[in-house]
């Protein structure tokens, strides 16, 4: 009888139980260690500190271009990413809530990712392997970029936020987390500094960290995304040949109109080149059959340039980009030598997907240029080194985002229940 009511439990309620038990656990056996601010757990060390230096040091012409590439990718994203919050909010205010808007990002407990207005869903495993990689990369960046201009850390750590995993870099004179009372010496390279995190060095410096979070989630999202590309195309081939029948042409005549071709004169097709190729074995108004998504069909071929013409527009799905996009689409399916294994496949498949989206979404939002985020710590730095006036124009902008961030979270929240 357990067993049977084990099997009717939702699995992945399973998994976050088990992760839940496995994380409480590890918390209370390092608790003399640990430190805690309400749901925050951390464990602050200087172990690591020395490694992250190696790192930087090692190939420091390297970490140089990383950096700098990212602070012109940083700046090229913050206004491509205000631009798309400010519009995101006119599409929600337009369809009335149903519509647009941010969204946040949480654990769901179904298999399918739910991407709303107002919240989203990620399946649970994918979800906290996509955050943990995320902030791991992120905060190591920091990291590096930081020991590469010469700016101290106080410490590196782990965190949990509720059930949340992650990883943090803390730069010297900064506090950026409650619980530790910073030395008099930390507190005098605070005054010194301009008020946020990173604020060590000259501006070029500064810019130079900030950037390196969400520049390591743009690599760490291309790596992820070019690994499930790489195994889609080796273990998934195409179901057939997505077509939109023409008017007033064989084809259209013969019934068809929108689908997928399958088969031609009982011979499988999957590939565009495939089709092509057997076409050309046909004269003008000859019958062939065809099966397709939408039914079985018997077409009198017509004629177009002495050649036969069956009247249809064919979506090309061979060579490289469209394997990419149908990766997007999920429109493939796997072959039939890895059927076996088809559940891990899709599993795995879905997950690269998700952890590469997460980078990149995250990546990017980090880059709106409002504090605390880096994107509004990058603006800072500017207005500080060009116009030392402009800070409270960036809070004032800053504060303003928010709130409108948070009023369209709650409106988007609120409109299925109105």
């Amino acid at each position: 009888m357990v067993f049977d009511i084990l099997q009717s439990v939702n699995p992945r309620l399973i998994f976050l139980l088990v992760f839940t038990s496995i994380v409480g656990a590890l918390i209370y056996r390092d608790r003399n260690n640990v430190e805690r601010h309400s749901i925050l757990f951390y464990r602050r060390t200087k172990r690591g500190i020395d490694k992250i230096n190696k790192v930087a040091k090692a190939a420091p012409r390297f970490w140089n271009v990383y950096a700098w590439t990212g602070v012109v990718l940083g700046f090229l994203t913050i206004p491509f990413i205000l631009w798309n919050v400010l519009l995101s909010f006119q599409q929600m205010i337009q369809s009335g809530g149903s519509a647009g808007g941010p969204s946040l990002i949480a654990p769901g407990l179904s298999s399918q990712t739910t991407l709303q207005s107002g919240i989203s869903f990620i399946p649970v495993e994918y979800w906290l392997i996509g955050i943990g990689v995320l902030m791991f990369v992120h905060e190591m960046s920091h990291g590096v970029v930081a020991r590469l201009e010469d700016m101290e850390i106080n410490s590196v750590g782990w965190i949990v936020m509720g059930i949340i995993p992650g990883a943090f870099v803390e730069p010297k004179g900064e506090n950026m987390l409650p619980g530790e009372e910073e030395s008099e010496e930390s507190s005098n390279d605070s005054d010194n500094s301009s008020g946020g995190p990173w604020h060590q060095g000259s501006w070029t410096s500064q810019l130079k960290v900030l950037a390196a979070g969400s520049f390591a989630n743009y690599v760490t999202a291309v790596i992820f995304a070019l690994a499930a590309f790489t195994m889609f195309v080796s273990v998934a081939q195409p179901v057939g040949v997505t077509y939109a029948a023409q008017n007033n042409t064989s084809a259209m005549e013969a019934g068809m109109n929108n689908g997928t071709i399958v088969g031609l004169e009982g011979e499988r097709i999957r590939y565009t080149g495939q089709l092509q190729t057997i076409s050309e074995e046909f004269k003008p108004n000859q019958t062939v059959s065809v099966n397709t998504s939408e039914g079985r069909f018997n077409v009198t071929l017509g004629e177009r340039n002495d050649s036969a013409y069956m009247g249809i527009l064919m979506r090309d799905n061979d060579g490289t980009l469209p394997a990419f996009f149908d990766m997007l689409r999920n429109n493939r399916e796997i072959k039939p030598e890895y059927s076996g294994l088809k559940a891990p496949i899709s599993w795995t498949l879905s997950m690269l997907q998700t952890v590469a989206l997460l980078n990149f979404l995250i990546g990017m939002f980090n880059l709106l240029p409002v504090k605390p985020l880096d994107g509004g710590q990058m603006i800072s730095v500017l207005f500080e080194r060009f116009y030392s006036d402009g800070e409270p124009v960036v809070n004032a902008f800053s504060l303003v985002i928010w709130v409108a961030l948070i009023l369209s979270l709650v409106y988007g929240l609120a409109t299925p229940l109105l």
